[in-house]
């Protein structure tokens, strides 16, 4: 049963995402007036790439709660005045469009990041295996609810309305965490487990370049969110090209989130891990990788609005469902050090430059058919889900390895099979 913290936990994640979700329909909306989405998602690799170094600098410095209160009001005060802003129409200005779209992204990239960072603090690794999963669960149901809200509630309110769930939901989730850390205090990790060096970019692409299997899933996971702003960025020009009205784009999107949600819930609770089980991680990623690639092919075939909205949905079904909980496996297998030095480089360049590169191929391409296009890009996402499974398959070679009994020991020393071969 859970105690608790683990209750406190749930209803923490579970206000963060509310938070997010509430904002992300609004975010969309807006984008979508928006002729280039390619200088926004550079604009926003360029804040994430200040913001993630400057986060770990923060977190290193103050206490866990200081580090909660101080991020999560600082994004209240921004909403308060985003809030005033929207309410006295400056919502067509294209700098308020623009400046919105990033800031959601880094709002996202942070809450979400205290929230992860706190509770690697406060549970060890057994009680992380057995709760972690929940906890991602409980956030999930927090996305659901606010989409359905935002949904039913929006096109009557307006926008403002949206930011002061945000709001709300924030405030709440201070007071969880708060009640949380005040129970449990600050619980530092093993005493075993040395420091790890984190928060380098630096760091991270040195590690990255001096390992073909980290280098292997830095490519898997840009092809991925390739392919996911592919979608993202045809949805938001098709639907420019209908020219709904914002409140309509609102619903739509929120909508969309409901399902998108409710779907990776379902996948979540045991659809993921009945295939990471049964099936193993290479199939699973292959599986992934095959349905992502059959979005492709149904869009060179009928390239209109609904199977882009259809499309946009199971892309971030499979991703958010199957794909990341997968790729977390594919990181088990590697060092300490590695995970860690590694995180800066994949949050960033990898996550963040795919939105890029994406961005600017979808507006060279934009005067092309989409059909050609999604034919065009068809063998490469075939050749990402295979990559999927020799991935999934090097994982599985390297735990094999690691679970290997320890060599003989002779003489005081160990023997090799090298040295064995040479003696």
């Amino acid at each position: 049963m859970p105690d608790a913290r683990i209750l406190l936990a749930w209803a923490w994640f579970f206000l963060v995402l509310f938070a997010y979700y509430a904002l992300k329909p609004l975010r969309d909306s807006l984008a979508t007036e928006t002729a280039s989405l390619a200088r926004l998602y550079l604009a926003v690799f360029a804040a994430t790439c200040v913001a993630l170094p400057l986060y770990w600098q923060i977190a290193a410095r103050v206490t866990r709660r200081q580090l909660v209160a101080g991020v999560y009001q600082f994004f209240v005060v921004c909403l308060l005045v985003l809030a005033w802003l929207l309410h006295r129409g400056y919502a067509d200005q294209a700098w308020l469009r623009n400046f919105f779209f990033v800031w959601v992204s880094v709002f996202n990239l942070y809450v979400v990041a205290v929230f992860w960072s706190v509770m690697a603090d406060l549970f060890a690794a057994d009680e992380g295996k057995r709760w972690f999963g929940s906890m991602a669960a409980a956030g999930t149901l927090g996305s659901i609810s606010a989409s359905a809200l935002a949904a039913a509630a929006a096109p009557r309110w307006g926008a403002p309305w949206l930011l002061a769930l945000a709001v709300a939901a924030l405030e709440a989730a201070v007071l969880a965490a708060d009640w949380l850390l005040r129970r449990e205090g600050r619980v530092a990790q093993a005493a075993s487990e040395p420091p790890v060096a984190s928060g380098s970019l630096r760091a991270g692409l040195l590690a990255v370049a001096r390992s073909r299997y980290l280098l292997l899933i830095c490519t898997f996971v840009a092809v991925g969110k390739f392919a996911a702003t592919f979608f993202y960025n045809n949805l938001q020009a098709a639907l420019r090209a209908e020219e709904l009205a914002r409140a309509e784009r609102l619903q739509l999107f929120s909508t969309m989130n409901l399902y998108a949600q409710s779907g990776t819930l379902l996948l979540q609770s045991a659809g993921a891990a009945l295939l990471l089980s049964w099936c193993g991680t290479a199939a699973t990623l292959a599986l992934a990788g095959g349905a992502i690639a059959a979005l492709f092919a149904w869009l060179a075939v009928d390239p209109s609005l609904w199977p882009l909205v259809a499309g946009q949905v199971v892309q971030q079904i499979v991703a958010y469902g199957l794909l990341v909980p997968a790729q977390q496996v594919l990181f088990t297998v590697a060092s300490r050090d590695e995970k860690y030095q590694s995180k800066a480089f994949v949050d960033t360049v990898v996550f963040r430059g795919s939105d890029v590169a994406a961005s600017q191929a979808c507006d060279a391409l934009l005067h092309l058919p989409l059909s050609r296009v999604a034919l065009a890009f068809l063998p490469l996402m075939a050749a990402w889900a295979a990559l999927g499974g020799l991935l999934g398959r090097e994982q599985q070679r390297r735990k094999e390895l690691a679970e290997l009994p320890p060599p003989p020991v002779a003489d005081g020393r160990s023997w090799t099979l090298a040295e064995e071969g040479g003696s």
